[in-house]
């Protein structure tokens, strides 16, 4: 069983944030379409049970805030006996451009504070992580334009994305349900050497 984890803020104010990104492919944008949503009280989390190429998977949206995420992971870990390994993580990456993915498995939280989160919840850096990309790039030069850490850096992720970055994200999201099909049946390698 793979777990597809789609992080951010709950609650409607934060719904179209750079910093949900993750929870609002999930809530959007994923493979299947519609999903039917449950509640589960002791996770503090929303899921769905689905299948993806033949593999099951439940898609977890949890119901706290980003810098609790770590809570629902644990909750699936020791009660639902998931492994690290089984945990695919979708996030906002400020390092990245809009329209850029990246997958990694075992590495460090990158200043994003739902991942802290989670490592420190699972004792684990073992999960997979679909980083999605959310700063700009400069008009003249084309680099990515990273906010400044502090509140620089918490005013941008908690804006709403323009209208043309809107459109980027559609095309990412597509990106992302053919990635995942590849980590679910051939594994985080196989994803990372074709979509990195």
């Amino acid at each position: 069983m793979f777990y597809i984890v789609g992080l951010g803020n709950p609650g409607e104010k934060y719904t179209d944030t750079r910093h949900n990104v993750g929870r609002a492919y999930l809530e959007q944008f994923n493979t299947l379409g519609s999903l039917a949503w449950n509640k589960s009280k002791p996770a503090s989390a929303q899921y769905a049970k689905a299948t993806i190429a033949g593999q099951p998977v439940e898609f977890v949206l949890p119901e706290t805030f980003m810098n609790k995420s770590g809570d629902t992971l644990a909750y699936y870990v020791q009660k639902h006996g998931a492994k690290p390994e089984e945990c695919i993580v979708l996030h906002d990456d400020v390092d990245l451009a809009i329209g850029e993915i990246k997958i990694s498995k075992g590495r460090g939280d990158g200043g994003n504070n739902g991942i802290k989160s989670i490592i420190a919840r699972l004792d684990s850096k073992e999960f997979v992580r679909v980083r999605i990309g959310i700063a700009p790039r400069h008009w003249w030069t084309g680099e990515v334009k990273r906010p400044k850490a502090g509140v620089e850096l918490e005013r941008f992720v908690l804006q709403s994305f323009t209208r043309k970055e809107r459109t980027q994200l559609e095309l990412v999201y597509k990106t992302i349900n053919a990635a995942i099909e590849v980590l679910v049946t051939d594994g985080p390698e196989k994803a990372m050497n074709q979509f990195n």
